[in-house]
């Protein structure tokens, strides 16, 4: 009821006005559906929420005269007057509003509503993160938290692949790029791109955060993003980068910087994971050639359409469009060339792809064959070099993959080194294929192996 004197309701001779029972679902909503609301500048106060005010608190300005426990008698004063006036039409307007909510919750709709829903996300992340401070470290509760050099995203997808299929569901990971330059530029370019990158990661369905610095130099950006990435317990504790693969033929600052970086890890205390595959990470060429053909695409369906809105004209001229279009031939035979060329440039471009390199980038998206994952746990190394692969077999894309163990030993003590090996990963709940001891581990290499070794690089 709300006190208000109107002629078009019954007791408006006492200035009552009894809403009738269709209006129940103007009562359920200035009962939970305007929780908003007190902290706005309206001209009516409504009824508002006792619990939707302390879970969705805003930092807007509120009324100074609003108290939220009126608020609650509000809002059970409501619930109780839909049953009073009607109790079936107020059965049917909580379905009603519940099915609607179930369905906006399921759709999860693109559209920014304005509600205080964001705000509970950002208060429940931002105290769940203050709770973490708290909690000691332990060998139970770790879990790979990385940072990995992609670069743009985009631009590296295996090695932001491989990446998130052990921090998938599971731990952090923060896809980072370095800007190198004057710092003007740099920072309009990374501004710039920020936005794109991070929408490119959703839309992948890829669970990880873009970040970007601007730096005089590649080492000095890693640095300074290895010292100030996440907060708290959310804070990365493995550094993911790819192999250098031309590493012979780079200058020396390079491989300077490149070394420099897994040494500024290890004094941070941050794990390192370098990630090798023979046909490199890097396709920033191959994207530069496709949108290249994507403009050249363009280009020519603008063409096709120009000229054919100018035969089009031409036709609803009558005899002058008739000569006109006699005029006009030499143009489109030509235009068949200009076709051709483009097609020889996109033919050209194509033959330019590195067919394996394309391959390769999607690898780690795909349902990994049967095999195993060869594990060269040479030192205790504090497990993450075990943690990893074993978190890979936990995946439905690496189920079909076993562990085998590769561990440094003594010849006298092969079977003595396999079973306190295989005790120690029985105890942590491993599983694996097979261990093997490598008793001549610290024996040095011969010419063959040299030789070898230097064929697969």
């Amino acid at each position: 009821m709300s006190v208000r004197a109107d002629e078009q309701f019954p007791g408006h001779e006492h200035g009552i006005r009894v809403w009738p029972p269709h209006h129940c679902g103007n009562l359920f909503c200035n009962t939970l559906l305007r929780p908003g609301l007190p902290c706005q500048r309206t001209q009516s106060v409504p009824v508002e929420v006792f619990l939707l005010h302390i879970l969705f608190s805003g930092w807007r300005p509120a009324y100074g005269i609003y108290n939220m426990w009126v608020s609650l008698f509000g809002a059970v004063l409501c619930c109780a007057v839909m049953f009073v006036i009607n109790w079936w039409a107020a059965v049917i307007t909580y379905v009603i509003e519940f099915f609607l909510y179930v369905y906006v919750t399921y759709k999860k709709p693109d559209v920014n509503w304005g509600s205080s829903t964001q705000a509970l996300s950002y208060v429940s992340a931002l105290d769940n993160a203050l709770e973490l401070t708290t909690v000691e470290d332990h060998v139970k509760n770790f879990r790979p938290q990385c940072i990995v050099l992609t670069g743009g995203p985009m631009t590296r997808p295996a090695l932001l692949d491989i990446t998130h299929a052990f921090t998938k569901n599971s731990g952090l990971c923060i896809c980072c790029e370095v800007f190198v330059g004057p710092r003007k530029l740099c920072v309009k370019e990374m501004n710039s791109g920020m936005g794109k990158k991070q929408v490119w990661l959703i839309k992948n369905k890829i669970k990880a955060f873009y970040a970007a610095v601007a730096a005089d130099c590649f080492r000095d950006g890693v640095r300074s993003l290895l010292q100030a990435s996440g907060l708290g317990r959310m804070k990365p504790n493995t550094l993911v980068i790819g192999y250098k693969k031309n590493w012979r033929k780079a200058p020396l600052t390079e491989i300077e910087n490149y070394v420099g970086i897994i040494h500024d890890a290890f004094d941070f205390e941050i794990g390192v994971v370098i990630v090798r595959i023979s046909q490199g990470f890097d396709i920033s060429q191959v994207l530069q050639v496709q949108e290249e053909l994507e403009r050249l695409e363009q280009e020519r369906l603008a063409l096709e359409a120009t000229i054919k809105d100018t035969e089009c004209e031409e036709e609803s001229g009558g005899i002058r469009g008739l000569f006109k279009k006699a005029g006009k031939l030499n143009i489109t035979k030509t235009t068949p060339k200009k076709d051709g060329s483009i097609n020889t440039s996109q033919s050209m471009h194509v033959g330019e792809f590195n067919q394996k390199l394309v391959e390769a980038s999607t690898q780690f998206k795909k349902k990994q064959e049967k095999g195993t994952i060869d594990v060269w746990w040479l030192f205790d190394d504090g497990g993450l070099t075990l943690l990893i692969p074993y978190i890979l077999t936990l995946r439905k894309k690496w189920k079909d993959c076993k562990l085998r163990i590769y561990v440094g030993g003594k010849i006298n003590r092969i079977e003595e080194e396999k079973i306190a090996m295989a005790s120690l990963l029985s105890k942590f709940r491993i599983k694996f294929a097979d261990i093997h001891i490598i008793g001549d581990i610290n024996i040095r290499p011969n010419k063959e192996r040299y030789e070898i070794f230097n064929k697969s690089h």
